[in-house]
């Protein structure tokens, strides 16, 4: 699945009390989401309006202002069948960059499964 999306990040977000990733494809109304709280093992992916599921790992690669999610066809078919999404991430700057790459190694800590590029 292809998605244009605004995002927001945080390594740790006060209200929700996680690091996430939360983006959104306004032409689709679709959000793809990625969190993890301090305390779990397993992230958290959300797709559509709240149909998700916990995994221990996934393959995310960060390419400049481009995220490459793949999933295995077990969890595709848990969520809403696709098993890779490629999201472009509209109106990224420095700071926002840093703050999704932070966001993004907060949920990954500890495991594998991220790439960040350049």
């Amino acid at each position: 699945m292809y998605l244009n999306a605004t995002f927001s990040a945080s390594p740790f977000d006060d209200h929700y009390q996680m690091a996430l990733i939360y983006c959104f494809d306004q032409d689709q109304n679709y959000c793809f989401s990625l969190s993890r709280f301090p305390d779990e093992d397993e992230i958290e992916v959300m797709v559509l309006d709240q149909v998700n599921r916990k995994v221990s790992d996934l393959s995310v690669v960060l390419g400049g202002s481009t995220l490459s999610i793949s999933l295995d066809d077990k969890l595709a078919a848990q969520l809403d069948g696709h098993s890779s999404y490629t999201i472009r991430l509209i109106g990224i700057d420095d700071c926002k960059m840093e703050t999704l790459r932070g966001a993004l190694r907060k949920i990954f800590e500890g495991k594998n499964g991220l790439r960040i590029e350049g």
